[in-house]
């Protein structure tokens, strides 16, 4: 199954390939702030277009295969961002990252039903590993990874220059494929007691 096929949805949230159609939802959004504080600083500087165009050439080697995130539940309104990013078929592994959801609608199963579309989907490609590389000071994003069951498998320090200068340390994260199938029952729960 190739990552970017369609038919990444569910009840409370539906992937689109990131595109250009979605450039101005993306600098309207809340992500913006996000972006300056946790993304990776690229070579052709540090404006929201820079990163966008820098995004959408990822995604057409296939490099990073960013989506918009996009409420069913609103007429399909943008409401964030996620990647696939990095797959490698012969290693069998891919990451998972670079996820921002509106703060209206965390707490919901939204996140959990976004994860599970990605892990369900990186599972259907063949991953025999799943990871995560997370900011260390991002606490939360760390526990939320970890309770559908990643492991925690160490800090890289001073691993990337983020776009405001910063040098910042990174969590690794993972979980292989049989913890993965599990993940995938997991967020199924989250997402049902989110609803009750």
């Amino acid at each position: 199954m190739d990552l970017s096929a369609p038919g990444l949805e569910n009840d409370l949230i539906r992937l689109a390939p990131l595109a250009e159609r979605f450039r101005e939802d993306l600098r309207n959004s809340g992500a913006i702030e996000y972006m300056w504080r946790s993304l990776p600083a690229i070579q052709r500087g540090a404006g929201f277009d820079s990163y966008f165009d820098h995004v959408l050439k990822q995604g057409d080697a296939g490099e990073v295969l960013g989506f918009a995130l996009l409420d069913p539940n609103d007429n399909g309104r943008f409401v964030g961002v996620t990647a696939l990013m990095y797959p490698n078929k012969m290693h069998r592994r891919v990451r998972l990252g670079y996820t921002w959801l509106e703060p209206h609608l965390r707490g919901l199963g939204v996140y959990a039903a976004i994860q599970k579309l990605l892990i369900q989907r990186a599972l259907d490609w063949g991953a025999k590993r799943i990871e995560w590389y997370v900011e260390e000071r991002n606490t939360r994003a760390i526990r939320a990874i970890e309770s559908i069951g990643a492991l925690k498998e160490g800090v890289l320090r001073e691993y990337e220059k983020f776009a405001d200068g910063e040098w910042v340390d990174v969590a690794v994260l993972s979980m292989l494929r049989d913890e993965a199938k599990s993940a995938v029952h997991r967020l199924d729960a989250i997402m049902a007691a989110s609803e009750t």
